[in-house]
């Protein structure tokens, strides 16, 4: 069933064969996972195979994924899609063999032979490559994968809805999880209690579509928490520990994220003074948030100043930031959404971006708040709305 506009399904692709006429493109081979759900609502977990798509500048496009997925394609896609072609190959051959050769028969029944073929470099393997090349003689293969992260980068509004939603979501785990707390708890336990609140949400809110793969990692301790993803432990907590809630619900393959620093009271003065110090770095990197911002100043002119004030420069342990949109286990994320020094593409109104930066200290742990943003207009709208301040659990 899909869950996406007729209306909506058509823009995406449509957008993508603008970028295609204006870059001369025959055809894209769309290779990953977040793609390959962005234009036609199928996704998979990949356990070793391909699956993607061959879209033609003109004329229908294709599926291709494995015989194991049964008849998963067709009823994600649902009626009306612009992918009614669905082709399924084998484990009589390699997953490569068996997906580049049926690419090739789409290819050859559209007539293109020659010209340039989209890829995502970032995405093909040196064998999958050496395979395409073999494959399909005659055929130049050229980079597309930043032309469609560009445009997956600006939300839609139906987008805006589905992540609406999963920003809510995440407060309802952010809550279960403060709820589960008590002395001598786990984190197993803490963090199963989070992720089972927010698959019966996402349940409730989205009826009849499939719900894996939220997550939560519960961190405890100052020797935990310092790793930002670290997984769950049967570490039990206790009073005066430092905690680390993060709650990432997957909706449809779109992933969201709300992480605080708490502590499970009494509360040291140590603790305080990097509490107070991380909090103060976090609301401004969140007034910087604004269009026309360059992603690689937030840190130079915003973050880096807040933390060599206080000594802590050192203490960092990862990026500012990043947009949001369809990422998970198996897919990565938009590298022109990073808040990174390097980064200079500029914040644009419909981008929805993470402000997390952490620092992390030996003997005291880490501290990190983490929050969802829009890029409006003007400014930005908080869409996560757990409380983020110094958090002290009684």
């Amino acid at each position: 069933m899909a869950y996406f506009s007729e209306q909506e399904m058509n823009r995406r692709l449509d957008r993508l064969r603008r970028c295609m006429d204006d870059t001369g493109v025959e055809a894209v081979l769309v290779t990953s996972v977040h793609n390959t759900l962005y234009y036609s609502n199928f996704w998979m977990i990949p356990w070793g195979r391909q699956q993607g798509l061959v879209i033609p500048r003109e004329g229908e496009p294709a599926v291709i994924a494995p015989r194991i997925e049964y008849d998963r394609p067709a009823r994600m896609i649902g009626d009306g899609s612009a992918f009614r072609d669905i082709r399924i190959y084998t484990d009589n051959a390699s997953a490569i063999d068996g997906w580049v050769g049926l690419a090739r028969e789409v290819l050859r029944e559209g007539g293109i032979t020659t010209g340039r073929i989209g890829i995502e470099e970032d995405n093909v393997s040196i064998t999958m490559h050496k395979t395409l090349c073999a494959s399909l003689p005659g055929l130049e293969l050229v980079e597309m994968g930043y032309a469609m992260m560009r445009e997956q980068m600006h939300k839609s509004d139906e987008e805006i809805t589905l992540i609406r939603d999963g920003a809510g979501i995440c407060d309802i785990g952010a809550q279960a999880f403060v709820d589960a707390v008590t002395e001598g708890v786990t984190e197993v336990q803490v963090a199963r209690a989070a992720v089972t609140a927010m698959e019966e949400e996402i349940c409730r809110r989205f009826p009849g579509e499939e719900c894996d793969g939220s997550f939560c990692w519960a961190q405890s301790g100052a020797e935990n928490t310092k790793v930002a993803h670290a997984l769950n432990t049967d570490r039990q907590m206790q009073r005066g520990d430092l905690l680390s809630l993060n709650v990432f619900p997957m909706i449809l393959g779109y992933y969201h994220l709300l992480e605080r620093s708490l502590v499970f009271g009494p509360i040291s003065d140590e603790v305080q003074k990097y509490f107070d110090i991380q909090v103060e770095v976090h609301q401004a990197g969140i007034e910087a948030l604004k269009p026309g911002v360059r992603l690689g100043d937030i840190d130079d002119a915003v973050i880096n100043p807040i933390y060599e004030k206080y000594g802590l420069l050192e203490n960092r342990t990862f990026g500012t930031g990043h947009s949001f949109g369809i990422m998970g286990y198996w897919y990565g994320r938009d590298e022109l959404g990073e808040i990174r020094p390097y980064n200079d593409y500029l914040l644009q109104p419909g981008m929805v971006m993470s402000m997390e930066p952490m620092i992390a200290l030996d003997g005291v742990g880490g501290f990190k708040h983490a929050d969802m943003l829009l890029i409006t207009e003007n400014s930005n709208e908080r869409l996560t709305r757990f409380r983020n301040d110094v958090i002290v659990i009684p």
